[in-house]
């Protein structure tokens, strides 16, 4: 028999034990709708692992591209051809750090390598990407979530569905990144909010998944030797906004001073070849996809000014808001610098997992900030724009069957087409 509290209830019950069950069923049943479900009872002790055991089911769903196509195709390559190499795990641990090969990263290639020795089935190895980037990622989430618990109105649903579509499920199309961010997050925001040291070991890990967060790890001991500097940081988020014209060639000279299995990896993104490639594949996106880029960015520069203007009081009660705002500062002054050379612009998937959840707390601390109309006149349509576009991208990778089906209709029933072009033939 259950013991029972002075109100009545289980102790179970408290846990969310006994609902549990139910809710494990109804995500075997239909996994996206219980994936929403968990939102709506986010508060529940069981929400968030619903959330992640979606994000393992749309990893088995998940549409790998065609050769030459995303970054998947070429990781399901590799991986089937290490599943029927020889290569044991001593070969692959001499590679790493070294010159010229390709393993400047330690996490994706080890989980390419243990999940080879099983099968040679790339679904399998999305299945367990999305079981690592998911991990992080839904704690991520409700930690956001717990941070701006209340009454939530229109403007902060919005923001938190923003923050949700920065870094989604489906960017394990680009794994090592989208992981080391959503590792590099997870570390990074506890220690800023509630001085959790012990956590910063995970900011570190984030540099296994990718080499390049060696520089938001270095940009995190900058801000740790410096401390809050607002107006410093402010001042540098502003000129680095505005000042964007320098050389590849000053930026591959200056970066020169880094080891050279670093440099050799950098100076592959910042090529003559690479940089004209990019520019020629920009110049034919959409409008609204430039837009939708261009746009969360403008919304950071409505929050910074919001925040100096209308939060400087609520900046001086709360440290832990002023620590999350300084570090944004410094971060995004970083990403506009690396802007300017080519797939730089990724690191603003950095800076805004930190801009926007300071948004969604600076407004549930200050509610005067909600009733700001000009301000949120002008951020709407963009963040609107911002969310569709990041689901328009999402929907190249999942097909119908990520929505409607289940683990037992997935199995059975492979749908390669992507939701795009289902929905293109329709219309």
């Amino acid at each position: 028999m259950n013991r029972q509290d002075h109100t009545g209830k289980t102790y179970l019950a408290d846990l969310g034990l006994t609902d549990r069950p139910y809710y494990i069923l109804g995500f075997l049943l239909w996994p996206f709708g219980f994936a929403l479900e968990a939102f709506r009872q986010w508060d529940k002790p069981w929400a968030k692992n619903v959330f992640w055991l979606f994000c393992i089911y749309f990893g088995f769903t998940f549409i790998i591209g065609e050769v030459g196509g995303p970054d998947s195709a070429r990781y399901a390559q590799d991986f089937v051809e290490l599943a029927h190499s020889r290569e044991g795990l001593r070969g692959l641990w001499s590679q790493f750090y070294v010159v010229g090969s390709d393993n400047t990263d330690v996490i994706s290639p080890m989980v390419m390598f243990l999940v080879s020795r099983f099968t040679d089935n790339p679904t399998a190895l999305f299945i367990v990407f999305a079981l690592i980037s998911g991990y992080f990622y839904s704690r991520n989430v409700w930690y956001v979530l717990e941070k701006t618990e209340g009454k939530r109105s229109v403007m902060i649903v919005l923001y938190l569905v923003t923050f949700i579509l920065i870094n989604p499920i489906w960017n394990i199309n680009g794994f090592r990144f989208s992981v080391a961010a959503q590792i590099f997050l997870f570390g990074t925001l506890p220690y800023l909010l509630e001085g959790r040291k012990r956590s910063l070991l995970w900011s570190g890990i984030a540099v296994l998944a990718h080499f390049t967060f060696l520089l938001p790890v270095s940009i995190l001991g900058l801000y740790m030797l410096v401390g809050n500097r607002k107006y410093i940081f402010l001042a540098f988020f502003i000129l680095t906004a505005l000042f964007r014209e320098i050389s590849l060639e000053w930026f591959q000279s200056t970066l020169s001073i880094l080891p050279d299995f670093i440099f050799f990896e950098i100076s592959n993104y910042m090529s003559e070849e690479y940089a004209e490639l990019r520019r020629l594949s920009e110049q034919e996106l959409p409008w609204f996809i430039i837009y939708a880029e261009r746009g969360i960015r403008w919304v950071s520069y409505l929050i910074v000014l919001t925040a100096f203007l209308h939060g400087r009081q609520v900046l001086k009660e709360r440290s832990d808001l002023l620590r999350v705002l300084c570090f944004s500062l410094l971060l995004y002054g970083f990403a506009n610098i690396l802007s300017i050379i080519p797939s730089g612009d990724r690191f603003f998937i950095i800076a805004n997992t930190f801009m926007i959840p300071f948004f969604l707390m600076l407004m549930v601390a200050h509610p005067v900030i909600r009733e700001k109309l000009i301000i949120h006149m002008l951020a709407i349509p963009l963040l609107l724009l911002f969310g569709v576009v990041q689901i328009r991208f999402g929907m190249s990778y999942f097909s119908i069957i990520t929505l409607v089906g289940n683990p037992f209709t997935a199995a059975f029933y492979s749908d390669p087409v992507p939701l795009i072009d289902q929905l293109r033939n329709l219309l």
